[in-house]
């Protein structure tokens, strides 16, 4: 009889433990990263300061002449500036003396000079066309620090009439204070006479304590002499406004730096707002944020002539030792394609096929000479796009400083919907000979991008 069929016995599972690795911290990774974001920024600010300083300029510039008409047309301010020295009224004379500033309180006596009763007086003394609210409008006094010296301006739009309102109010300033000054006197010397002539009438009328009524007489007379000696005018002018040329407002000079700082500071506040919104193509990051592929030159030349330099020709050639090792064709082809108007495509495609020919004219590689067909942002996406996926390689030409990375990324993306990798974008300037990029009527034999552009209608047919 068989055994009962058991199970083979399976030694028990023993869970395996595995160490927690510890994450590091981040935040050196972090700070590292911030400071690198940091730096990139103000590098990207930098540039697009460097290359759009002609923006800069111009607000600048703009600023300026609108400083300089502002500063014909604008009404001119004069300051007039009449010194006096303001004499101590003392109450009493017969306390321990101290420093003249000291007895002067600069509040008290500015609010004198803006007080009703002195403007009135001097509105008075202008004429009947003066109005005390046109007196108070430009007034200003101050007390120079330290000293007795009193400083009264007026600004109005006239020099004349500035030295005339503050040569008015100082006046009057310091006839008032002088009434005050002669009130006060009088106040004291009322009591000091009233005593002398009540000694006087006691002399008279007994011998008894003559003595005594004699020495307080004497006294008196001493005191009353002192009051009667304290100076009654208000101060002395120093300078009158007339006698020296008033101030005029902000001087021109000043106000055309202001405007000039003002300028550069707007003009690139405005400059770096626009590259943010819409950002250009100027280097190899925004080829790459624009999915236009590897920058494969950025040239310097502004004419078809400049292409011929030495720094522009190395990089041409250099483009197309990075395309001959994309091409498997016996009749390569390249799509030059613009990613906006104004993109010298046809100046690069030229460019390109006379440094193939350069490199390797009778490449056992190639068979027949390298051609180029320019396909400008002009014609739209459409022949670009219905010649793309015949061609051998895609070239992308960017116009510096003025393609957005947005048109280089909407241009990138097109060609990948019907399957085609763009190789690289040529970053260029725009060329001053207008002709050199737009394609001119010629017949199809002359033209240079025919025979590729009907290769490239036919490839299937091949």
């Amino acid at each position: 009889m068989n055994a009962p069929n058991t199970p083979p016995s399976t030694p028990p599972i023993t869970p395996t433990v595995t160490p927690t690795a510890t994450t590091p911290s981040r935040q050196g990774t972090r700070t590292v990263s911030a400071d690198l974001q940091s730096t990139v920024e103000i590098g990207r600010f930098v540039l697009v300061l460097r290359r759009r300083w002609k923006v800069v300029a111009l607000v600048s510039a703009a600023l300026v002449a609108a400083a300089c008409v502002w500063t014909v047309l604008a009404p001119s301010s004069s300051t007039a500036t009449t010194q006096v020295n303001v004499n101590v009224i003392a109450t009493d004379p017969f306390a321990a003396q101290r420093t003249s500033s000291d007895l002067l309180d600069p509040a008290t006596e500015r609010q004198i000079v803006l007080s009703s009763e002195v403007i009135d007086r001097a509105a008075a003394d202008l004429g009947k066309g003066t109005a005390p609210r046109s007196v108070r409008a430009g007034l200003d006094a101050q007390m120079v620090a330290g000293s007795t010296v009193m400083r009264i301006s007026w600004t109005g739009a006239e020099p004349r009439r500035a030295q005339a309102v503050a040569d008015a109010v100082a006046t009057e300033y310091l006839a008032y204070r002088g009434e005050q000054a002669a009130a006060r006197q009088q106040d004291a010397l009322e009591p000091l006479v009233e005593r002398r002539d009540a000694l006087n009438a006691q002399l008279q009328q007994t011998d008894a304590g003559r003595s005594a009524l004699l020495s307080e007489l004497n006294l008196v007379l001493t005191q009353i002499t002192k009051v009667s000696g304290l100076a009654t005018s208000g101060g002395t002018v120093l300078v009158k406004a007339a006698d020296t040329p008033p101030a005029t407002g902000t001087k021109a000079s000043t106000v055309l730096l202001a405007a000039g700082v003002l300028g550069l500071l707007l003009g690139a506040f405005a400059v770096i707002l626009d590259d943010m919104v819409r950002r250009r193509v100027y280097d190899a990051a925004d080829v790459v944020d624009g999915n236009g592929g590897p920058l494969l030159a950025r040239l310097q030349a502004r004419t078809m002539a400049d292409l011929d330099q030495p720094v522009d020709a190395d990089a041409l050639q250099s483009v197309w030792h990075r395309l001959r090792i994309q091409i498997a064709d016996d009749i390569p082809v390249i799509l030059v394609i613009g990613a906006t108007i104004g993109a010298p495509v046809a100046a690069v495609a030229r460019a390109l096929e006379l440094a193939a020919a350069a490199v390797d004219d009778a490449s056992p590689q190639v068979s027949r000479r390298v051609r180029a067909l320019a396909v400008p942002a002009e014609e739209g996406y459409a022949v670009a796009l219905s010649l793309a996926p015949r061609a051998t390689v895609v070239v992308l030409v960017a116009e510096d400083g003025r393609t957005t990375v947005r048109r280089l990324a909407t241009l990138a993306d097109h060609l990948r919907a019907v399957g085609v990798e763009p190789a690289g974008t040529v970053v260029a300037h725009r060329f001053t000979e207008a002709a050199g990029n737009a394609p001119a009527p010629a017949p199809a034999a002359a033209s240079p991008a025919a025979a590729p552009a009907a290769e490239l209608q036919t490839g299937e047919a091949r």
